[in-house]
């Protein structure tokens, strides 16, 4: 639990401020902006692949894995700050590479994890252990973005507000990775030949080869390539178009995350209900359409302020996609195909999400607007609810959840 909390806090506070640390202290330019968050897609994308590629003798080593890979992750986002004592090009070298390094080592210590954590809680502790979970990481989400949003008001010079920002996120990075260490590895459940997630090594290219071709999942696959590429077009520009367009400030970018984190809060019983009363391809399609509002009304707003009230709106829409992504991701699949899949989906997104936010720095460059962008991404998102309202598969959420009451 204290591994969770203090982590959720480092990591909340060093990589939700990455850039405006960017913007606003290194002075980066759009197309740096750019190409650093396509690299932190990227990057993590790559990462996915010992989730298909996971031989039994890594699985052995697993805790160590998490162990390094997390330390890494938690510790190396907190380094950042390091750019600020460097002139640039090599503070945006220095990133760039800090940022390809924290965010590979940080997805393939989630993939140990995972695994791990599958055989350390057991199916029938899984519902209140990862209630308890998702409580500790909303709360301590929260207090990290109070933390900041006190320290930027009662520091008046921007570095120095910076670095004890950065600071606080190491001290907890530091913390979180003892905590860590103190995470005792039951044991792989099975290591007969198999691997817990259910296949040989002689069999992984079968398995992507099913999962790949099978009509359902495919079709849901393809339509979370093209939802995620629209997303994913302006997303270098979301902090760009509130401090440098509208004059925000780092309050306005903490207060804003925190609205759409309590938005999404209060908001999922909304989507909770109307996926029982109306399918999961009613909400999801629903829900992808909704989403094209929030570019539209990030480029409107009169003032950074305003971005507050399209920053809730957007965590409104969000949670209907966080509820009815985890329905088809776990339950589409069979269970035999599920831990493939899953690899797959993430790798595959991630991919395109990169892909996306390199076009849309193209695109921004070669306007000389970000605008055009986000207006892009509106119009794809709604052909996006569209399309999935007609071809993605239903799922029945009383076969898959049934005995839950």
């Amino acid at each position: 639990m204290f591994e969770t909390t203090s982590y959720n806090f480092s990591v909340n506070i060093s990589s939700g401020l990455a850039n405006a640390l960017a913007l606003r202290v290194l002075n980066f330019d759009v197309f740096e902006i750019g190409l650093l968050t396509s690299t932190r897609i990227f990057s993590y994308a790559l990462s996915q692949l010992p989730g298909v590629f996971f031989p039994d003798s890594v699985r052995r080593n697993r805790k160590l894995i998490w162990n390094i890979g997390g330390a890494v992750n938690r510790i190396g986002l907190s380094l950042s700050i390091l750019s600020v004592f460097t002139t640039h090009p090599l503070s945006f070298q220095y990133l760039l590479g800090l940022t390809a390094v924290t965010q590979f080592a940080g997805g393939l210590a989630g993939v140990a994890a995972g695994d791990l954590l599958g055989d350390l809680v057991s199916l029938e502790e899984a519902p209140s252990f990862w209630s308890r979970i998702n409580k500790l990481i909303y709360i301590s989400t929260i207090l990290s973005l109070l933390t900041g949003s006190l320290i930027f008001l009662t520091v008046r010079n921007l570095l120095e507000a910076y670095i004890l920002v950065y600071s606080l996120a190491l001290a907890s990075a530091l913390f979180s990775t003892v905590m860590l260490l103190m995470i005792k590895d039951p044991g792989p459940s099975d290591l007969n030949g198999l691997s817990k997630i259910g296949y040989s090594r002689n069999k992984v290219h079968s398995r992507i080869t099913v999962v790949s071709f099978t009509n359902d999942t495919y079709k849901y696959l393809a339509l979370q390539l093209l939802f995620n590429y629209s997303v994913n077009l302006p997303a270098p520009f979301w902090d760009y178009l509130v401090l440098n367009v509208l004059g925000g400030n780092e309050i306005i970018i903490l207060v804003k995350n925190m609205s759409g984190l309590l938005a999404k809060f209060f908001s999922i019983e909304f989507w909770k209900k109307n996926l029982l009363e109306k399918g999961s391809n009613n909400t999801l399609s629903l829900g992808m359409a909704s989403t094209s509002l929030v570019p539209v009304a990030y480029i409107v707003a009169p003032s950074a302020w305003m971005t507050i009230l399209a920053e809730a709106y957007s965590g409104f829409a969000w949670s209907s996609l966080d509820l009815t992504n985890a329905m088809y991701t776990f339950y589409l699949t069979p269970s035999e195909q599920r831990p493939a899949y899953i690899s797959v989906l993430s790798l595959s997104t991630n991919l395109i999400a990169s892909l996306a936010s390199f076009t849309g720095s193209l695109i921004a460059g070669i306007t000389g607007s970000i605008y055009p962008p986000f207006i892009i991404s509106s119009i794809m998102r709604v052909a996006s609810g569209g399309i999935t309202h007609k071809l993605a598969p239903e799922i029945n959420h009383n076969r898959g959840m049934g005995g839950k009451g």
